[in-house]
């Protein structure tokens, strides 16, 4: 009888700790929209190239109970990041091979960029296997037509879900970990020095009527509007020397 208990304690371990679970983490690219306060669009094109054994890669991290889950975080993150560029640039397209670097710059692309992905999860949940806690680690590593690397933005997304999200949904705290990593990765593409960029909303740059007024006044008045950023200083130094010259 002892010998029983001990044998069905046993199997009972490893069936508990040795299960890794499939979970589905891919973002809901309907979150991954337009920043509102962005000002402006990177005019470049770009193309990005994950290579095959990283589509193909199925990684296994914790999840609670003892259990692990397994999933493709690349697979998974790539529609997300398709979106996530192409609200930051004028073009994107994906690779369908290795970029070839050179100075001709015969695929017409200002940028190739290559993601890089860590991912980790881990769950206070001792009962139930699906994660609490799931974070993405992304970087993209940026390069120019020659293969110069230009920048390489680096964020992490993290996502959590309650007990009764994870055992309706149970990569729902992967799902939330890479949305907030592509999110936190747009941002970090805006702020890079990158191409040209135009206005989103164009600024209407015409005087009002109001610089009918005295030419101290019209003066003051393209003054500030250079100052508050509505007119360049090139417009400013153009429109102030059509003013003088009506004196």
């Amino acid at each position: 009888m002892f010998l029983n208990k001990v044998l069905f304690s046993s199997v009972a371990l490893v069936i508990l700790s040795g299960c890794a679970h499939p979970i589905k983490i891919a973002p809901d690219i309907a979150k991954i929209e337009q920043r509102e306060n962005a000002s402006a669009h990177i005019t470049a094109s770009v193309g990005y190239y994950i290579p095959p054994e990283l589509e193909s890669l199925e990684v296994t991290t914790p999840g609670g109970g003892g259990d692990n889950v397994r999933y493709y975080p690349y697979r998974a993150i790539e529609p997300g990041f398709t979106k996530m560029l192409s609200n930051v640039f004028s073009g994107v397209v994906k690779l369908p091979a290795a970029p070839v670097f050179s100075g001709s710059n015969t695929q017409r692309l200002d940028y190739i960029i290559q993601p890089q992905l860590v991912t980790s999860s881990g769950s206070t949940g001792f009962f139930t296997w699906p994660p609490t806690n799931f974070s993405v680690d992304l970087t993209s590593n940026i390069r120019d037509a020659t293969g110069k690397m230009v920048a390489s933005p680096r964020v992490v997304g993290v996502g959590t879900a309650e007990t009764g999200e994870r055992l309706t949904e149970h990569g729902i705290a992967g799902i939330r970990a890479m949305e907030d990593a592509l999110i936190k990765m747009q941002a970090a593409m805006q702020e890079q020095k990158l191409g040209s960029q135009e206005p989103i909303v164009t600024i209407k740059k015409s005087l009002p009527q109001s610089e009918s007024g005295s030419a101290t006044t019209r003066l003051a008045h393209i003054k500030g509007l250079m100052e508050n950023g509505t007119i360049t200083k090139n417009e400013y130094d153009t429109k102030r020397k059509e003013i003088l010259d009506t004196l």
